[in-house]
């Protein structure tokens, strides 16, 4: 079974990857047609806002449909109404907050819309250049997102504000090259304490690195506003790689629930923890429930409808008498 979930994943990382090739280049045209609309909000920025939120959407539920119809059981597709009650499952079945994925989404992407604007509004009033404007743009979502999904840390933050500040200062001899290089070493000892994710965070934090040593080494204040706003470019990818992995999880796990919910021979599930789990949380205590089936097993009625949270890369397996 673990083969069908390994398959899952590949297919969801290149989907994401060629995504992000695509987005990139999206995202720049909407920059320049911001810049040629001289940071005013017009129908024109407006409705491209609208189409790319609305583009972020639709990858989302193509790749998760996508995903279930190809799941296969000893070479096997699943049955038509198994993939039905899949997607399902995954649009319509509530989280903790009450809302469901789909519910989620437009949620997101009415506050991300609200949220751009209120940014680009203050920017503008305050005179700021194109490429200042678009990195306070994507900071700000940063944040926005970072507190309401918890991808990027107070302290990264703070340090990466820290690392740009300092790279300009050095750039008009405001600082020692001596104190630029402190800063440096304080980063670049982060970074080697970060563990490489499945989506290149590691070495994102390496590049920016290397952008801003060559900005420095130049003398433009241009090229470190631009290193760091490709960072957090990067980085606003996050919820929709975090939702795609999340849910890519969740189609294995009701693929498993659902092709051996009616199988008599089947008495439950056991949760098995991943061999990358090491912080321990809920997934932790369903390792080791007893219903007096066995250690961690639930029973067909008991078991969880969808992985523990977010990133969650344990799995369950069926138990037969």
């Amino acid at each position: 079974m673990k083969e069908i979930r390994d398959m899952l994943f590949q297919i969801m990382h290149q989907n994401i990857l060629d995504y992000e090739n695509h987005y990139q280049n999206v995202f720049l045209q909407f920059l320049n047609l911001l810049k040629s609309k001289n940071y005013q909000i017009t129908d024109e920025v407006k409705k491209q806002v609208r189409d790319i939120l609305d583009e972020n959407e639709r990858f989302i539920r193509t790749l998760l449909n996508g995903l279930t119809v190809q799941v296969k059981i000893s070479k096997q597709p699943l049955k038509p109404d198994i993939v039905q009650r899949i997607q399902e499952k995954i649009w319509n079945t509530k989280y903790p907050d009450g809302l469901t994925l789909s519910e989620r989404l437009w949620k997101n992407k009415k506050e991300t819309e609200k949220e751009f604007y209120k940014v680009l509004k203050k920017q503008m009033a305050l005179g700021k250049t194109f490429t200042e404007t678009a990195y306070k743009i994507q900071k700000h979502m940063e944040k926005l997102h970072g507190k309401k999904f918890v991808q990027l840390t107070k302290e990264e933050i703070k340090l990466i504000e820290k690392l740009r500040t300092t790279a300009k200062a050095m750039i008009k001899g405001e600082i020692t090259k001596e104190k630029f290089q402190k800063i440096l070493k304080q980063y670049e000892k982060y970074i080697k304490q970060r563990k490489e994710s499945p989506y290149g965070v590691k070495t994102a934090h390496q590049q920016l690195l290397k952008n801003l040593t060559k900005a420095v080494e130049n003398l433009s204040e241009e090229a470190v506003d631009d290193a760091i706003k490709w960072y957090m470019y990067d980085k606003q990818l996050y919820n929709l790689k975090r939702i795609a992995r999340t849910e890519t999880a969740n189609i294995y796990h009701i693929m498993v629930i659902e092709n051996w919910q009616d199988n008599e021979f089947v008495i439950g599930y056991r949760w098995r923890l991943s061999s990358a789990h090491e912080i321990r949380d809920i997934c932790d205590e369903y390792a080791n429930v007893d219903f007096g089936l066995g250690k961690g097993v639930f029973p067909k009625d008991k078991v969880p409808p969808k992985v523990a949270h977010p990133h969650c890369t344990c799995i369950i397996e069926p138990v037969f008498k």
